[in-house]
């Protein structure tokens, strides 16, 4: 069989032929199955098409900041949003509030996530 990041590109390529400006487009972590550097080209081509050709409603959530960066002021079409979190500063515990909030995320959750799916802190 073909391997998972196969399967997402093969769909990805659908979904971008095939959209209209008429379509709603929902790409979740578009790139994640490869290097960082090729996973973010290719997130950053797919949301590049749909808002420079197809100009279709798209939901296109990532964690490649930089991608964000790039497209932030790029077009009036394109809204940055993240999802709400508190940070209590003393413990650097984090609660995630589940809405979405206007602007790219400011910081990265990555460390405290792990803590939370139970790998040990060396890891």
């Amino acid at each position: 069989g073909l391997s998972t990041f196969r399967v997402e590109l093969e769909e990805t390529s659908t979904i971008l032929k095939k959209a209209t400006p008429r379509s709603l487009v929902i790409l979740d972590e578009l790139g994640r199955g490869t290097a960082t550097f090729d996973g973010m080209a290719i997130a950053y081509g797919a949301l590049r098409h749909l808002v420079m050709e197809t100009r279709c409603l798209s939901l296109f959530a990532t964690h490649y900041h930089a991608l964000a960066r790039e497209f932030e002021h790029a077009n009036p079409f394109v809204a940055l949003f993240h999802m709400a979190c508190a940070v209590d500063e003393d413990t650097r515990a984090v609660t995630f509030l589940y809405r979405f909030l206007p602007g790219a995320c400011s910081r990265s959750h990555g460390i405290h996530v792990a803590r939370l799916a139970g790998l040990a802190p060396p890891v």
